[in-house]
């Protein structure tokens, strides 16, 4: 078991994550760092991501390699048609393009580029959510499949990507 009893008091529930979310979020933390040095030249922003993903050459497409956290991520956000709560709790920002995040999850846009902008937009929420405090709020409760499915494709970005486009 990781031991953070130290500093319950100052981050309350941490104590209380289970062994698969430490390891869930340090991670997700260990990757996401990687990918912003490597991919985004620690420049991370949904538009660095928008023109490193418009480079990328057709061939990066051949197989379907972000498929599953595509379909977790529209499984999560889409309910009856629509998004529901939990995409207004992405917090995405006008910068962050809601609408195009939006009509990838609902299947507007199938574009393959569009749809992994949108997925590493999310992620890129996350990433705002959890090291800027709003995922605190609430003790970081429920997050294990949000953190997996993330760290998963940053890691497959980091596997497919050039490094410093």
């Amino acid at each position: 078991m990781v031991q953070l009893a130290d500093i319950e008091m100052i981050a309350p529930g941490i104590a209380n994550l289970s062994l698969a979310e430490h390891e869930a979020l340090n991670r997700f933390t260990l990757l996401w760092t990687l990918f912003e040095a490597q991919v985004l030249e620690n420049n991370a922003s949904v538009r660095k991501i928008a023109e490193v993903v418009e480079l990328l050459e057709p061939q990066t497409f051949e197989i379907d390699w972000f498929q599953e956290q595509l379909v977790y991520f529209q499984k999560r956000y889409i309910e009856d048609g629509n998004t529901n709560y939990h995409f207004e709790h992405l917090h995405l920002r006008d910068n962050d393009n809601p609408e195009h995040v939006r009509s990838v999850l609902l299947g507007e846009n199938i574009d393959i580029k569009a749809q992994l902008i949108a997925c590493l937009a999310i992620v890129y929420r996350f990433r705002n959510n959890f090291f800027h405090g709003l995922k605190w709020a609430y003790g970081i409760q429920d997050q294990l499949d949000n953190f997996t499915h993330s760290a998963n494709l940053l890691k497959k970005c980091l596997e497919k990507l050039p490094h410093g486009i």
